[in-house]
């Protein structure tokens, strides 16, 4: 009997161009929306701010100098914010130091806000005739997707300002680009407190105590100072220094976002009650914890330009605070210190 034999497989014949583009198409079609995605997203997070600063005027009180500029802002756009009354903000009046006193806002319609800024400044307004007025605002960026929100600040230049003239010379947005793992750190002198001198008797010795905060806006992070050294500066001349950890009343070593830096017996004292000491500034070594991995160190602290307002208590004793809204410090984040170690000693 024969054994049946199997019959061979039909051939299958190479899909055609039609049937490989139909099996393709779907795959294609997700990759381009999710590139085109993608590419829409960066866009938009690489917009710029388009912000407008005009001056509407300005005015200069003739008693206590006080200068008063009125700005009118076309907002920026949607992704940005720029906050205008915080006591962040800063002012520098050509090669003089300033003092912002007061700021507010006012949204005038749907695309401009009113802002107007008071601030007095070292220099005469007498002597003034066409300076250079730099105003500094916090700011931030929010943006699409996963990435966290940006925070920074806007510079603003206004050139050749005058009572009667202003160009607005440039606006420079500075952002500072945040990853998941980042903490966006911000530090201030808040509070200057002068104490211990009496005006009567020409003693020229004093306590002083400043005040720092650090703050960290967007990202939001946990953060604890320890100052380790410092020194107190008029202009480049060091008049005070201090290894002192800050205290409480309890006498227990302060740490968190707030910190006090003291300098005793400080023989830095203007003369006549009413004075301002527009030069003074301090130097920090301080140590830094956030709650952040990797993020804890060592900051190396410049605060420059703090302006001391001096007048007299009831009882005749010359006093001194900060004049103005709290001053941006700069710094520099170490991780170790091994570099600085002699300068720790001296």
């Amino acid at each position: 009997m024969a054994s049946a034999t199997a019959s061979p497989p039909p051939s299958r014949e190479p899909p055609t161009c039609k049937e490989t583009a139909a099996i393709c198409s779907p795959c294609c079609g997700g990759l381009f929306t999710l590139f085109a995605v993608i590419l829409i997203l960066y866009s938009v997070n690489k917009a710029y701010c388009h912000a407008k600063f005009s001056i509407q005027s300005i005015t200069v009180s003739p008693v206590s100098d006080t200068w008063h500029v009125d700005f009118l802002v076309k907002n920026p756009s949607s992704r940005y914010s720029i906050y205008y009354e915080g006591d962040d903000a800063a002012v520098r009046f050509g090669s003089s130091n300033a003092a912002v006193l007061s700021t507010s806002q006012k949204r005038s319609s749907s695309s401009h806000t009113a802002f107007s800024l008071d601030f007095v400044a070292e220099c005469n307004t007498s002597d003034v005739v066409a300076g250079v007025l730099e105003i500094k605002l916090r700011a931030k960026h929010k943006l699409y997707g996963l990435e966290p929100d940006d925070a920074g600040h806007v510079n603003v230049q206004c050139h050749n300002l005058t009572l009667n003239h202003e160009n607005i010379d440039k606006i420079q947005l500075t952002i500072i680009e945040n990853s998941a793992n980042s903490c966006y750190l911000e530090l201030f002198a808040d509070t200057v407190s002068v104490s211990n001198a009496n005006a009567n008797a020409r003693v020229s010795a004093a306590e002083w105590r400043i005040g720092f905060v650090a703050r960290s806006p967007v990202t939001g992070c946990k953060i604890s100072l320890r100052p380790i050294k410092s020194r107190l500066l008029r202009g480049d001349e060091v008049i005070a220094k201090s290894s002192s950890p800050s205290m409480d009343p309890f006498g227990q070593v302060v740490t968190g976002d707030e910190t006090n830096v003291v300098f005793e017996t400080v023989v830095a004292m203007p003369e006549v009650i009413g004075d301002v000491i527009w030069d003074i500034r301090v130097e920090i070594i301080a140590g830094v914890k956030t709650g952040i991995e990797y993020g804890n160190g060592f900051l190396l602290v410049f605060c420059g330009d703090i302006p001391v307002n001096f007048t007299a208590d009831p009882a005749g004793n010359m006093i001194g605070s900060l004049l103005g809204n709290m001053r941006r410090c700069d710094y520099l984040y170490r991780d170790n210190l091994n570099p600085y170690l002699e300068s720790l000693r001296s």
